[in-house]
């Protein structure tokens, strides 16, 4: 079903039951807040959540992956993320791709979100009611800034993770050129426990420390950015001079596109030690 009136939309897109279940991945991946920020441009859409200051995540839905996208002028809004992943799941986990559309409208300021899912000719017609906007921080990374960076296959990190010591209050990473190359700690009722991961395993495609950097954040704030980890097929970790983390995951659509989540974390306490650089073997971006 299209909207006779679409002319009047600024936001118009299109997608089939492939894609919309990637896009379903990505939300999930970042639906830790309840409000998130929508920005729609010529490249696509960028959602946001943002917990306390300390915490952005951002995923990245590229135009490419919609079956139409039109768009008459760059938009910003904010909604109920959890509504909104409640809305797309609106089709039987049975359904085939050529039966399931679905399809966003926008009309502006101070109007609400339209999602209408069609499937095998029975409609749901959402209406999402549009939000005040919040100012999010701008974590931008400038390449000079970054120290240290490790790009690596999911498959890897998800292990680790799994090893992590739940009443620990902080984890720390540290990177370095130096031995230990790549080590997550963490301290709680169990004691001390230091994980080392390998710098040059076939899993790690890059591997690019220019001084040692010993970081610590809170466990509250990196379990989220893990939500990724079942959907992503790569993930790279940089860390900048101001000692904000940031993990981007790439998700690969089942037709080829690429999507990405990425997390940015203030850190606690930070410690840097002058050493020789490595060379990248690979790059992700």
């Amino acid at each position: 079903m299209m909207r006779s009136n679409v002319e009047e939309y600024m936001l118009v897109a299109k997608m089939g039951l492939t894609n919309l279940k990637t896009v379903i991945q990505l939300l999930k991946a970042i639906n830790f807040k309840e409000t998130a920020t929508c920005l729609g441009s010529e490249n696509g859409l960028k959602i946001t959540v943002e917990d306390a200051k300390c915490m952005q995540a951002s995923a990245y839905i590229p135009s490419t992956i919609f079956h139409e996208f039109e768009l008459k002028e760059d938009v910003i809004f904010s909604i109920s993320l959890s509504i909104l992943v409640e809305c797309l799941c609106m089709f039987w986990p049975s359904s085939q791709e050529d039966s399931v559309t679905v399809q966003i409208f926008y009309k502006g300021t101070g109007h609400p979100l339209s999602v209408i899912i069609e499937e095998d000719g029975v409609i749901t017609d959402c209406s999402l009611k549009t939000l005040e906007i919040d100012t999010l921080l701008d974590f931008h990374f400038e390449a000079k800034n970054v120290l240290n960076k490790v790009v690596l296959q999911t498959e890897l990190l998800k292990d680790i993770i799994a090893e992590l010591d739940p009443t620990s209050d902080l984890v720390e990473l540290r990177l370095s050129p130096e031995k230990p190359y790549f080590r997550i700690s963490t301290e709680g009722l169990g004691g001390v426990c230091h994980i080392d991961l390998p710098h040059d395993s076939d899993l790690v495609d890059t591997f690019q420390c220019t001084l040692t950097a010993t970081s610590n954040f809170k466990l509250a704030h990196i379990k989220p950015a893990m939500r990724a980890l079942s959907c992503a097929n790569k993930v790279s970790l940089r860390i900048d001079t101001v000692g904000i983390l940031c993990f981007q995951y790439m998700v690969k659509t089942e037709d080829g596109h690429t999507c990405y989540i990425e997390y940015y974390v203030r850190l606690c306490i930070t410690k840097y030690t002058s050493g020789p650089i490595t060379n990248s073997v690979a790059s992700m971006t």
